[in-house]
């Protein structure tokens, strides 16, 4: 079976696609900043021993490079790697901080391409490296949200130009690269009335990434799998 990494999965849509893949049979890294208070995915490793959980904070190079640095040394190489990380900070426009656009751009933009940086070698041929997206960074979708989570979306709009970037020089070596926005989700972050549940998203999610081939490589997809507008 894979070998799958996943960033930001001690909850919603991250701790759904370690429950979904571990489910299948599939060895999971299950990574997040606080495994110890991480409680379901503690659980879930404690049921799925095909799941082992690991720290890991995206912001910090080195935590990055420990990471992968441990599964160089133990010889193993990674079939997916999920950079699922990610945070929102709500600030209407008149209120924005500096703090909120940096530390947004820094953990939705930054975190993915040290994590894309250290482990593009450890990702086997064939293998993909998928970027979680969302349509806010779109500028062909009209999402107005009155400047409330104008970081977020700015943040997923350069996250997807970093795929973009980037995709060509890994297929190069046999490695598919992409952005995907999950749909509405209902999570801590979509809200109540998302019209999607996270079960629902990420078995749509798994199966488009089973489907992805070499010419989606730099493509930003919805989560059935079909491109969406720049």
């Amino acid at each position: 079976m894979a070998m799958i990494l996943v960033t930001g999965a001690s909850r919603g849509i991250g701790l759904e696609l370690a429950c979904q893949y571990a489910e299948a049979g599939n060895t999971v890294l299950a990574t997040c900043r606080e495994p110890e208070t991480a409680n379901a995915l503690a659980h879930l490793a404690e049921s799925h021993p095909n799941v082992e959980v690991q720290p890991l904070d995206v912001v910090d190079p080195l935590s990055v490079l420990s990471l992968a640095s441990l599964v160089r040394k133990r010889g193993e190489n990674l079939d997916v790697l999920i950079n699922n990380a990610g945070i929102l900070v709500q600030e209407k426009f008149g209120e924005w901080t500096a703090d909120a656009f940096s530390a947004t751009m820094e953990t939705n933009v930054v975190g993915p391409a040290l994590v894309m940086q250290a482990f593009a070698e450890l990702v086997n041929e064939g293998g993909k490296i998928i970027n979680v997206s969302s349509a806010m960074g779109s500028f062909g979708i009209n999402m107005e949200a009155g400047g409330l989570t104008s970081s977020y979306a700015t943040s997923k709009a350069a996250l997807n130009m970093l795929v973009r970037q980037v995709a060509p020089g890994l297929l190069a070596k046999g490695v598919i690269t992409v952005s995907f926005s999950p749909g509405w989700v209902k999570t801590e972050m979509g809200g109540p009335e998302a019209n999607l549940s996270v079960r629902e998203s990420v078995e749509s999610l798994i199966r488009a990434f089973g489907n992805l081939g070499p010419e989606q490589a730099g493509q930003f997809l919805d989560y059935t799998g079909l491109p969406l507008p720049w």
